[in-house]
């Protein structure tokens, strides 16, 4: 079922941009894209773990992605120890807070360039990443396509 959530925010993300895609995916309380890497079939040590148990937090945290955020901020906004947050958070959504936190702000940046003409160094620093280089390395890293290539493509479809 994962694989078909991942399947229709795809094609949606591709015919309709980005904001489409992450506005259904916050609807189905599911991570707006999933890397390949992660795992896929985690554990359920109780019937909890849903991806329910942390909605309220990772909601939180997306409102406030231009802002620092930490695992014991995170953690405190949950009410959880921080190791209890983490392991939590990782079965929730397969991957670490950071990296979550790192791929929303991508995301975020994603919708800018398309919806936008903010400069890439403005569009770093609302989302959080700081500056123009630091956006460029992390959209390139996860996208292997700079900002600028990303605007020229998908700039106006949504």
């Amino acid at each position: 079922m994962a694989a078909g959530l991942d399947l229709c925010l795809h094609i949606v993300r591709r015919d309709l941009g980005v904001s489409a895609a992450n506005e259904i995916a916050r609807g189905l309380v599911t991570a707006p894209y999933r890397t390949g890497g992660q795992a896929q079939y985690l554990p359920r040590t109780s019937s909890a773990t849903q991806g329910e148990t942390l909605a309220a937090t990772r909601e939180w945290a997306l409102t406030r992605l231009d802002q620092q955020l930490t695992i014991a901020g995170l953690a405190a906004h949950a009410r959880m120890s921080p190791r209890t947050f983490l392991r939590r958070f990782a079965e929730e959504t397969g991957s670490t807070p950071l990296q979550w936190i790192l791929r929303a702000r991508v995301d975020t940046a994603r919708e800018l360039l398309e919806n936008t003409r903010l400069p890439v160094d403005h569009v770093a620093a609302q989302v959080g990443l700081g500056t123009a280089p630091n956006l460029r390395l992390h959209f390139r890293r996860l996208l292997d396509v700079s900002p600028s290539e990303y605007r020229a493509t998908f700039a106006g479809r949504s």
